[in-house]
């Protein structure tokens, strides 16, 4: 792996270039391999609402289903179309050489695409 890569566990942080929250990436059932005991995701752990969650306020072009207001850490506000993440495929540049219950494993170098402009990535492995 390059420097600085890390395989990413269960709790890992994510960003979406279009959203405006970091969420955590979810495993509700571990593949069986861990790092430091923490359950190691593989490429197909890329499901909307099992893996994946809202990204808070989209920038990019998901479809409108009405604003909404969230508030920010500052005490501000932000008001715009809620996230809708639609995956177009599995996550991008795993670990192929690190098998995960049979599939690769995924690091922090893995990305994501989202069918309305967005790209994810890892902003923390979830180790710490």
């Amino acid at each position: 792996m390059a420097q600085g890569t890390a395989y990413v566990v269960r709790g890992a942080k994510m960003k979406c270039s279009k959203g405006t929250n970091i969420t955590r990436i979810n495993l509700p059932e571990s593949h069986g391999s861990y790092s430091n005991g923490n359950p190691v995701m593989n490429e197909n752990d890329y499901v909307v609402g099992k893996n994946i969650s809202c990204f808070g306020i989209c920038r990019g072009a998901c479809p409108s289903s009405g604003d909404i207001t969230l508030k920010k850490k500052n005490g501000g506000t932000v008001t715009g179309k809620k996230c809708q993440v639609k995956i177009i495929k599995e996550w991008m540049n795993a670990k192929e050489d690190t098998l995960v219950d049979g599939l690769p494993a995924l690091t922090t170098d893995s990305t994501l695409i989202c069918a309305y402009g967005g790209i994810i990535k890892f902003i923390s492995d979830g180790q710490a």
